[in-house]
């Protein structure tokens, strides 16, 4: 009975019923007919008896009592305690947001699964692992029409200053929505820093430049975050605008429609390469090219593998060579999401050099419950191995020794709850003698955050552009019992040579470029040209 009058009155605030009889009326006026407001009163009633009654079957699976959400919050403790890595060196109080959600659950006979999925989330928030979430894989957001709704327009920064923008469909180019007042101050009036932070919590942990830019992407997805918080309508928004001197208000309709912002320098959104991983038949020569001087450019939008990609790894090799005697090689992947490190491994036989070889990109720890007296599959196609592996030579292990004498890592690893490090060593191969240059961004994430840490301090190596997201944790998939949300933990900690974790620090370039007002509004990408006049003065 609780569940279906909670459906009930859910119902009548989506007046689903008005909706049913007003198309009824407006298609007969259309056809010049005198409505039977009689007919149009009982197939009022039919529908919202026909709603109530589909709705209700499927509503009984989108509540918990009080007693089986106790459970699963139970659960969620011990798949943190046992199985989480990021966990273990978080300094938060968990205990205390524990007995805040069990005290919130208390309070009522029956709670829906998304609040115990959003009141988890915010659990998980507080732990810097980039990979974790948490998911309702039944959970239908089409029936929530807030869940829906979204800024009237795109949303970007420059420097700490937060943009609301407009896209010319023409020119592919951006402009400020409010060219005399082009910055966002406030939102229903709470600082937009205060908004972003109180409301927009998944993101809080990462590196500064991904936290903001993450943030983004939840404020432009304005509806879900205001779901999140417990409401359950809203039309419009007041935004307060300012160009630093005065302010004005604005109050605007939510819109239905997604308002992205795709930055011109990302190699994941570019129009020649956005179909790379996508289509079988892509070429992939679009990828590389001369730029001015002599210099060769390489993008990669993916880390993808090369069983998605057959020819992929023969192409990589040829590139590199055909480039090798360039005054200098730039290798795009900013915005580029992660993938496997198959393209990492291949590369770096051309990248380190025999004096630096073999050459120690990574350490790793894996959760004890694991098998661990023998390399672990999902460790070897990460191409991480323990010191006594078959697959790691003597000379592999002097390396680590050497390596290991002033290595040390930012947290202390627990190896009650952790194995013994893992390694990924490089080896040089075939060196070229151009200098690299790795454009990096703060949407460079999982594996692609490791091919940036993996090569930095190699010699011939700089890396350029902003922090990366950062993020190496062999993620895992669990299911609560009871409400079947899917939570998904790292399982490893994962540590850079200078000893910071990936997760929550991201790796922090040789050179800073930031991106400026003619990338952000799309007219250049200014990163890259900056890039060349530095190469242009060396060589």
């Amino acid at each position: 009975m609780i569940h279906l009058l909670k459906l009930t009155s859910f119902l009548w605030g989506l007046n689903l019923s008005a909706l049913t009889s007003n198309l009824n009326i407006e298609l007969l006026n259309k056809k010049n007919i005198r409505p039977n407001y009689k007919r149009v009163a009982i197939t009022r009633k039919l529908s919202i008896f026909l709603t109530l009654l589909f709705t209700s079957t499927l509503g009984f699976g989108q509540y918990l009592t009080k007693e089986k959400a106790l459970e699963d919050v139970k659960e969620f403790k011990m798949l943190l305690e046992k199985q989480s890595s990021y966990y273990q060196v978080s300094n938060f109080n968990f205990e205390k947001s524990y007995n805040e959600i069990e005290k919130k659950i208390n309070e009522k006979d029956s709670i829906s699964i998304h609040f115990l999925a959003f009141e988890l989330e915010k659990i998980i928030s507080n732990i810097i692992d980039r990979h974790a979430n948490v998911r309702m894989e039944n959970f239908n957001e089409d029936n929530y029409e807030l869940y829906n709704l979204h800024l009237p327009f795109a949303v970007s920064s420059l420097g700490n200053q937060i943009i609301a923008l407009k896209f010319n469909k023409k020119t592919k180019e951006y402009a400020y929505f409010n060219s005399k007042y082009p910055y966002i101050k406030k939102v229903d009036d709470v600082n937009i820093k205060d908004f972003l932070n109180n409301n927009a919590y998944t993101r809080k942990l990462s590196p500064k430049r991904a936290k903001q830019t993450d943030e983004l992407k939840d404020l432009r997805d304005i509806g879900e975050l205001y779901f999140k918080q417990g409401k359950t309508s809203l039309k419009d928004i007041e935004i307060t605008f300012t160009n630093g001197k005065t302010d004005t208000k604005q109050t605007f309709l939510l819109s239905n429609r997604r308002n992205w912002y795709f930055d011109i320098g990302s190699t994941s959104f570019n129009r020649n390469y956005r179909k790379f991983g996508r289509d079988k038949d892509f070429d992939l020569s679009k990828l590389d090219k001369w730029l001015t001087d002599s210099i060769a450019y390489l993008a990669i939008p993916a880390m993808l593998s090369y069983k998605e990609i057959p020819n992929l790894e023969s192409y990589l090799k040829s590139t590199i060579k055909k480039y090798k005697d360039s005054k200098a090689m730039i290798i795009d992947i900013r915005g580029n999401g992660g993938g496997t490190r198959e393209i990492l491994n291949t590369l770096s036989g051309y990248f380190v050099f025999p004096e630096q070889s073999p050459w120690i990109a990574n350490v790793a720890y894996v959760r004890n419950n694991q098998f661990l007296d023998e390399d672990i599959s999902s460790m070897q196609s990460r191409f991480l191995y323990n010191y006594n592996s078959e697959m790691l030579t003597d000379e592999d292990r002097k390396a680590i020794d050497n390596f290991n004498i002033n290595y040390e890592t930012e947290f202390h690893v627990d190896l009650n709850k952790f194995s013994t490090p893992f390694y990924m060593v490089l080896h040089s191969k075939q060196p070229i003698n151009c200098p690299i240059y790795i454009l990096v961004n703060e949407e460079c994430f999982s594996a692609a955050s490791v091919f940036t840490s993996a090569f930095k301090g190699l010699n011939n190596i700089k890396i350029v552009g902003v922090t990366t997201n950062g993020s190496s944790g062999r993620s895992q998939k669990f299911h609560l019992k009871n409400s079947k949300i899917q939570v998904k933990l790292s399982t490893m900690l994962s540590f850079q040579r200078n000893g910071k974790t990936l997760d929550g620090n991201g790796t922090i370039p040789d050179i800073i470029i930031e991106r400026d007002e003619s990338q952000m509004l799309r007219k250049s990408d200014s990163q890259l040209e900056k890039l060349l006049k530095i190469i242009k003065t060396k060589y």
